[in-house]
Order: structure tokens, then C-alpha cells, then sequence
């Protein structure tokens, strides 16, 4: 089953959040993965490369177990690459921003921990990427604050923002409405 996180992340606390993944050598990978994609290491650096391309990443942990992926045959992706979530070691990042109404929308954090059934691709998920996952729960819950109504997570400076009324937090999708900080 997939864990997920609704993040609100304030770009400046962004670096703090991504040098959490730094002590697991994880690699940066776009959405849709040039043939040419040569990832860097995942860590408060990685900015600078998140922001010249897309809004979604995949932080992957290669030395865990090999990446599946299958490149694209038609569209405006043709002949890049597409990782497949589910049987890989990747956290799915897709990453908050402000939009034009000075209103931060949701991002998310997906990762698939129990990898999938079946006899073709039925090897387990490594523990691994399991302690990645709780190290970076228990970081959140310590520094994150909670949302209203529930289900999202608040970074420092998006909270301080909002509190002070200079920021509104917005969930992402059609029709998404607004939260609050708890407490």
C-alpha cells in the first residue's frame, strides 16, 4: 500500500526537507527521464536542478535495488523515459509552489513500501527504503505542523507565513479548497 504525504512547503524550508534524503545517496530523477539524464545526488544542492525543469521528481535509491523503467513511444515524451513507481525504489516528489493569487499549493510525497504481487515482479520492496521512510515520518511529525482539516503537513516558515497572513495554503486539484494550521 502507498504511504502518502500532502506537503505544504514553504520553498525556503525546501533545502532543510530535501538534505534529509542527503545521508541516503538517493538520485534525483525528472518525472520523465531524458535519455541523456545523468542524476544528481539528492540533497539541499538539488534545488538549482529542480528548478530548472519539471515539478515532479522521483528520489531513487539505486544502491538499494535497480530502477525499473521503460521509455516512451509516442507523444511529446517520445524516447525519454518513464520509471515505473511501483515495483522501484523511488519516493514520487512532487513539489509545492505559490501561484499567481501569492497562494502556496499542496505538494506530495508518495513512496510504495510493499512492492507488488504477482510472479513476474513479485520480489519485495527493500527494508531500506522502509527506514528511509519512517526517518523522514518521525521528522516530519517533529517538525511539521498539522493542517485543518486534517490530512496535510505544514512546513515551519509556510506556517509562520500563514499565520502572520501573507500566505494562503491551498490543496492541489480541481476545485481544492484552502486549510489552516493547527494550533
Amino acid at each position: 500500500m502507498a504511504q502518502v504525504f500532502n506537503l505544504f512547503i514553504h520553498p525556503a524550508d525546501e533545502a532543510a526537507f530535501l538534505g534529509q534524503f542527503a545521508k541516503y545517496e538517493l538520485s534525483l530523477y525528472p518525472e520523465y527521464v531524458p535519455p541523456d539524464w545523468a542524476p544528481p545526488l539528492v540533497n539541499a544542492e538539488a534545488i538549482a536542478t529542480m528548478n530548472s525543469q519539471e515539478s515532479a521528481w522521483y528520489l531513487a535509491a539505486e544502491k538499494m535495488d535497480e530502477i525499473t523503467a521503460y521509455p516512451i513511444k509516442r507523444g511529446p515524451y517520445k524516447g525519454f523515459l518513464k520509471i515505473e513507481e511501483v515495483p522501484s525504489p523511488v519516493f514520487y516528489y512532487e513539489r509545492s509552489f505559490i501561484n499567481d493569487k501569492n497562494e502556496l499549493v499542496a505538494g506530495k510525497l508518495w513512496v510504495e513500501l510493499e512492492g507488488i504481487d504477482g510472479l513476474a515482479q513479485g520480489r519485495p520492496k527493500p527494508y531500506g527504503l522502509k527506514v528511509i521512510y519512517n526517518e523522514l515520518n518521525n521528522w516530519i511529525n517533529k517538525t511539521y505542523r498539522r493542517s485543518i482539516p486534517k490530512g496535510a503537513w505544514i512546513s515551519p516558515k509556510a506556517a509562520a507565513k500563514w499565520k502572520a497572513g501573507e500566505l494562503t495554503l491551498r490543496l492541489a486539484g480541481h476545485h481544492a479548497g484552502t486549510v489552516s494550521v493547527w494550533k
